[in-house]
């Protein structure tokens, strides 16, 4: 039965685009038809992750199992289900700084687009909690004019007390018989004088009388002789009030409640739109306190703050309150239309996950989860399905016989078939060849896609079928097929391609392709396996599941060795580093009516004075309103002074900082650029309670996970170089300069660690962590010691004169002293004489690294007795004298490098010997040292059924083929290619299936 394979199908095509800053990780795990999960960690607010869905012009699938460029997407409908943690959410209104909540999308002419995704989706599951907080009015002796306002952002909730809540009322004795009186509401107290009575206790008898008044409570006033009358009620209605021989006043029924009530009624009603506030507010009042509830819910709602002013100390609030119970925890279900949204035609999309932001602090590392569930694409099926070029498809590659040049074309290296690619760079130059197609077909043309691309004219039998422009604005350059043909008969046909400009265009190959469903699997056989690296992109950016089903299809069932590289894997810490930071400070006093500014970045926010106010108190009203806003920057107020802060010290994060005041004499001074600063060094970290980052565990575990449902054997390595160890772990040199050497990934470089305490005990952490995967997945833990060597290179140079091998770490030296009881000798190049000393050196140096690995295997051993351990040993910088174009190799590097117990397996401790000459094959192209490579462990004593060969294939033109053949004549037990993504980029098979025999000599 003929397999489908779906666009958007997670398990087959979703791969993770990449990742920013070595301190992050991120991977793409547990995929299935119908979800995915990617996770990780971040350590700084500039890092992020971007998952690619689907790219039109796949990179990672082997060519026999890459689908046909297809661009439709009309009359499809994308819906998923997705869960964040730790994670900017999808539905967060925060400013988006780069692009977490769309779902980016490149048209096939390079336009590029975006969805904002919460503007298609639904809560189906555990909304988001809001935000609250608590305001308490507090007043004693307050009157008309008093006021209080709560600020959020700059929108004021102010109340002012309208009218007198309280008033007083003199009274004089004037005889026995004088009847004094006070009235409220039309209620009248009467007191008559008694003979003997002072103005006090005419005072004091109408209080006595009023006690139960319902709507003043009277007391004695600021003099014995006067009453003061206060409203008693919350109501804030007005009631009338007189005294004999007074005038009448009004009271207002006004308490604290009253204000918060007023308050609370304020802030629900107002328009937060307008006002352009991330967040609506609700409240309600529950005596004195003001209860405040974000009306939408999430994390972000954590960060807003309320603040309060007074016009007197008689009437005041809550000086400042923070928000809290603010949770993002929303189950969303998104559906994409993707021709109503306006994308019917799509040759990429991707999606792009940012940590969430922390509140007002410097970032601490934070691990997190996307889960993506019920992940379902409806529509015409016949554009769901992906095509691919059928099991009758035929190829012709650009350097294959029958392929004819005329005009300047040259040979280049690079991600094209076999290796290479044909390139022409003036109008004119033409490539010929003839074919035969056994089945009506369509004609699609390999080449390179970039920015700075020609065309061609392409001519089938004499007529011009297409004209291909190969220009696309497009990062890095993409190796890809265009259709330049289509319902073709069988039979034979003539093809002609011309270049039209002078700019670079690329011939790759040329297939004939019946489109269809996936090509049938090779046969299945257990010899060959290509390797994983997991620095490379083949690996760790794929989901094990899109990885296992390549294997799958290329027919592998033996085991599969796979390679923590010098990157991407490790736990880090960041060494070293500083925010950039600007202040502003405010002086003078800010009087109503003045307004300040802060624009950051062309951001401009403010502050409006409704009264005086001290200068510290704008300070502090923009780190609230700076925090709550901005997403690049978070602020601290410390008396009159303002620090801001850039979040990140990448360049991403660098603005123009500038503040200002008007209508008023008070001012603001500093800002300028908020720039500078360091990212420091993201080290690794040996004190971290894992081995392996968030990402590498989560993708390691389903690696070996998919790989016991096939029941296949895993061979996890560690290498012995690492990028950005500890100090302590480097080899150095015999001058002490550590041992570094580029990585060819960007400005990074690797460093070679010693055979020592420190880094005995994280490769022992390291070796463990993947140990416990492999047996929590149910299978054999299998582990290797990947180029566990001294170093093979002098850095003696006649520029350098103190230089020499790299056997002088201070660890190395220690133990050599205590050894021999001398200092090392000071070896200079691998050709030199092992012998020297009786050669009590170099059996030192020898015993050293058999010891390391030995500990090694008895720590694995002791937690996993069944675990199986072997090693890899490259021959070719390790031969007894100098081979190959290089002229690697030496009696030193012989010496030192092979223990004695290595060369029988009794001896050795080990389960298995790999033996490996990269050099030879891929640099060299000399196929008698290769072969020579592979008997080596036989000659020296190993069972063949216990030695594997590891085969370079990552240069085009290389004897692997031969190489294979002749493992397979040794008996050896099997073969890994180094590595799967050169097996994949350059379309190679182990077998001849037949796909060029149709094309023809011209």
């Amino acid at each position: 039965m003929s397999e489908s394979i779906f666009k958007l199908q997670p398990d087959r095509t979703i791969a993770l685009r990449g990742f920013d800053h070595l301190g992050a990780s991120a991977a793409l795990h547990n995929a299935t038809a119908t979800g995915f999960s990617v996770s990780g960690a971040f350590r700084d607010p500039a890092d992020f992750a971007v998952v690619m869905l689907y790219d039109a012009d796949d990179f990672y699938n082997h060519p026999h199992w890459k689908w046909l460029p297809d661009f439709d997407f009309d009359g499809l409908v994308l819906q998923f289900d997705v869960e964040y943690q730790g994670l900017m959410p999808l539905n967060s209104r925060k400013y988006a700084s780069i692009d977490w909540p769309y779902l980016d999308i490149l048209t096939p002419e390079g336009t590029p687009g975006r969805i904002r995704l919460s503007d298609h989706a639904e809560v189906i599951a555990a909304p988001d909690s809001p935000a609250s907080t608590s305001v308490t009015i507090t007043g004693a002796g307050f009157n008309a004019g008093d006021g209080v306002a709560l600020w959020y952002q700059n929108m004021a909730f102010e109340y002012t007390v309208p009218g007198k809540v309280e008033t007083e009322y003199p009274f004089y004795a004037q005889g026995a018989g004088t009847q004094h009186f006070i009235s409220v509401s039309g209620r009248t107290y009467t007191y008559t004088e008694a003979a003997g009575d002072g103005s006090a206790q005419v005072a004091g008898g109408l209080v006595a009388l009023m006690a139960a008044d319902p709507e003043a409570a009277a007391s004695i006033g600021s003099e014995p002789h006067k009453v003061r009358l206060r409203a008693r009620l919350a109501t804030g209605a007005a009631f009338a009030v007189t005294a004999s021989g007074q005038t009448g006043d009004t009271l207002h029924h006004i308490q604290t409640s009253t204000v918060a009530a007023a308050l609370a009624a304020l802030i629900t009603n107002a328009n937060y739109a307008a006002a352009g506030a991330p967040y609506a507010l609700a409240a309600a009042a529950a005596g004195e306190t003001v209860h405040i509830t974000t009306g939408e819910g999430g994390y972000d709602a954590n960060f807003l703050r309320v603040y309060s002013t007074a016009r007197s100390e008689r009437l005041t609030a809550t000086a400042a309150a923070e928000f809290s119970g603010g949770a993002s925890t929303a189950k969303l279900r998104v559906t994409i239309d993707f021709a109503a949204l306006g994308f019917p035609s799509i040759r990429q999309m991707w999606l792009t996950l940012a940590p969430r932001l922390q509140n007002t602090e410097n970032f601490a590392a934070t691990e997190w989860r996307a889960d993506f569930s019920n992940w379902a694409v409806t529509g015409p099926e016949s554009k769901r399905l992906l095509k691919f070029a059928s099991a009758a498809a035929v190829r012709a590659g650009s350097h294959d016989k029958g392929v004819r040049y005329e005009g300047a074309w040259v040979s280049e290296e690079g991600f094209f078939q076999d290796g290479f690619a044909m390139c022409a760079r003036q109008s004119g130059a033409s490539v010929r060849l003839r074919y035969h197609s056994p089945a009506a077909h369509e004609l699609w043309l390999g080449t390179s896609l970039y920015g700075d691309r020609g065309a061609a004219r392409v001519f089938v039998d004499g007529a011009q079928t297409a004209l291909l422009d190969a220009r696309l604005g497009c990062e890095p350059a993409a190796a890809a097929r265009r259709k330049v043909a289509g319902a073709l008969e069988p039979g034979e046909h003539e093809v002609r391609i011309e270049t039209t400009s002078n700019s670079p265009f690329y011939f790759d190959y040329l297939e004939a392709a019946a489109p269809g469903a996936p090509a049938p699997g090779w046969n299945p056989q257990s010899f060959v396996t290509p390797a994983l690296d997991y620095s490379t992109d083949h690996a760790y950016k794929l989901p094990p599941a899109r990885i296992w089903w390549l294997l799958d299809k290329m027919g592998c069932q033996g085991a599969l060795n796979e390679y923590l590289g010098v990157f991407w894997w490790n736990e880090r810490r960041r060494e070293g580093g500083s925010l950039p930071k600007v202040t502003l400070t405010f002086s003078g006093t800010f009087t109503a009516g003045m307004q300040a500014f802060v624009d950051i970045g062309g951001q401009v926010c403010g502050k409006t004075l409704l009264q005086e106010e001290p200068a510290e108190n704008i300070a502090r009203h923009f780190e609230f309103l700076i925090n709550a806003t901005y997403v690049g920057v978070f602020a601290r107020a410390g008396g009159a002074s303002l620090e801001i802060f850039a979040r990140s010290a990448s360049p991403a994060y660098e603005f123009a900082v500038s503040a200002w005041t008007e209508n008023g004499a008070a001012t603001v001074s500093g800002g300028g650029m908020l720039a500078g600063g360091s990212m420091g060094t993201w080290v690794i970290d040996p004190a971290a309670a894992n081995g392996l980052n968030a990402g590498a565990r989560a993708w390691h575990a389903d690696l070996y996970r998919e790989a016991a449902l096939r029941s296949r054997q895993v061979t996890t390595a560690i290498s012995m170089e690492l990028v950005h160890p500890p100090g302590e772990f480097a080899a150095r040199f015999a001058d002490g300069q550590p041992v570094m050497t580029a990585v060819g990934f960007g400005s990074l470089v690797s460093t070679h660690c010693a055979f020592g305490g420190a880094v005995l005990e994280y490769q022992k952490k390291v070796l463990g962590q993947v140990a416990a995967l492999q047996a929590g997945a149910g299978l054999t833990p299998d582990v290797q010691c990947g180029e566990f060597c001294w170093w093979y290179f002098t850095n003696k140079t006649a520029a350098n004169p103190g230089g020499g091998m790299a056997y002088y770490d201070a660890g190395t030296q220690a133990a050599a002293q205590a050894a021999l009881g001398r200092p090392l000798h000071v070896f200079v190049a691998p050709t030199d004489d092992p012998g020297v000393n009786s050669g009590a050196d170099a059996a030192f140096l020898r015993a050293r690294l058999r010891d390391h690995v030995g500990a090694i295997a008895a720590h694995l051993r002791n937690l996993y007795p069944t675990a199986k351990i072997e090693v890899l040993y490259p021959h070719d910088v390790n031969h007894p004298s100098p081979q190959g174009v290089h002229s690697l190799g030496g009696a030193l590097n012989h010496a030192v490098n092979l223990p004695l117990e290595w060369a029988s397996k009794v001896s050795s401790g080990l389960d298995r010997f790999k033996v490996e000459a990269l050099d030879y094959s891929a640099w060299s192209r000399n196929a008698d040292l290769a072969a020579a490579c592979l008997r080596f462990p036989l000659e020296i004593g190993w069972p063949a059924g216990d030695v594997k060969g590891m085969i370079a294939v990552f240069r085009g033109g290389g004897p692997w083929r031969k190489e294979l053949g002749y493992a397979r004549e040794l008996g050896l037990s099997g073969v890994n290619l180094w590595a799967f993504d050169h097996l994949c980029l350059h379309g190679l098979e182990w077998e001849e299936r037949g796909a060029r025999k149709a094309f023809l000599v011209g």
